[in-house]
């Protein structure tokens, strides 16, 4: 419901603004020029962000976050090894297990890039994004759960 009123603001607005562009008075045709102008320029930022991302991607950006994570899941599970938290081990290394298998499909899609498929890389990049949410999530919850555990 909210997502169809959005949707019908916004038609409201373009529309409003394309007859101000052509049959307002000149403050209003000066001023939908304006904001056309401000759109086109948002639009170009948009895709130079896009594109410098596609760059760092390309050069390994988020091989560096993989190995971070990597390295926190080390350290969560040197001390789940103190504290001898046998549960607390066992999530962690099934968020290594879910790592590595991000790293594999990073490289896969790197590869899907590389040979000009680009679409299927998308799809991969779009998918891997959710898995990497869900994987700091619930590492997360294994941090929280081992402060709190007792000592």
């Amino acid at each position: 419901m909210l997502r169809n009123l959005f949707k019908l603001l916004i038609v409201l607005v373009v529309g409003i603004l394309i007859y101000n562009y052509f049959f307002g008075t000149p403050e209003e045709k000066n001023t939908s020029k304006e904001i056309f102008s401000e759109v086109r320029d948002l639009g170009k930022a948009t895709w130079n962000l896009l594109r410098s991302e596609k760059q760092k991607f390309d050069e390994g950006k988020y091989d560096e976050a993989i190995d971070k994570v990597g390295g926190l899941l080390g350290s969560l599970r040197s001390k789940a090894k103190q504290s001898r938290n046998e549960e607390a081990l066992r999530e962690i290394e099934d968020l290594e297990r879910r790592r590595l298998e991000l790293e594999r499909q990073l490289l896969e899609m790197e590869r899907l890039s590389q040979s000009g498929k680009n679409v299927a890389a998308k799809a991969k990049e779009e998918q891997l994004r959710k898995d990497w949410r869900t994987l700091m999530d619930a590492t997360e919850v294994v941090m929280r759960r081992m402060e709190q555990a007792p000592r």
